[in-house]
């Protein structure tokens, strides 16, 4: 992980640095989908959150749909990079805690809609008994 801070030091240390503020509306400007799949990929969970629940509530308020579709679809593109040597186990375990914070993030709304499904199965059977 140590080396991986450092690649990325150094990688960023080149003459164009920009600020954060052009970084974040730069990051904004991406298609929500884009935004999901890179910051897996890339191990970016500055925006992970946000993202998430702006995707939850514009794009598809099931969450266990969201894990299932977006976020592991880059999971499988981190799987690629790595399986085909392009991606080593640093950069892997960062992908891999990013998804964690999404999930965790999603966890509560996922075992929500499992009360509700609960609930209405079990009025249903009240109804039909």
């Amino acid at each position: 992980e140590k080396l991986l801070l450092y690649a990325q030091k150094v990688k960023g240390s080149g003459g164009d640095k920009k600020d954060s503020n052009s970084a974040d509306a730069e990051w904004l400007l991406k298609p929500l989908t884009d935004r999901l799949r890179d910051a897996i990929v890339n191990g970016i969970d500055k925006y992970i959150v946000k993202d998430i629940e702006e995707y939850r509530t514009t794009v598809q308020p099931d969450s266990l749909q969201i894990i299932e579709g977006p976020l592991l679809q880059a999971m499988g593109v981190v799987g690629d990079l790595f399986g085909s040597g392009k991606m080593f186990l640093p950069q892997v375990i960062k992908s891999a805690r990013v998804m964690k914070k999404a999930v965790a993030y999603l966890t509560p709304f996922i075992e929500a809609s499992k009360k509700k499904k609960v609930l209405c199965v079990d009025t249903t059977a009240v109804r039909s008994g």
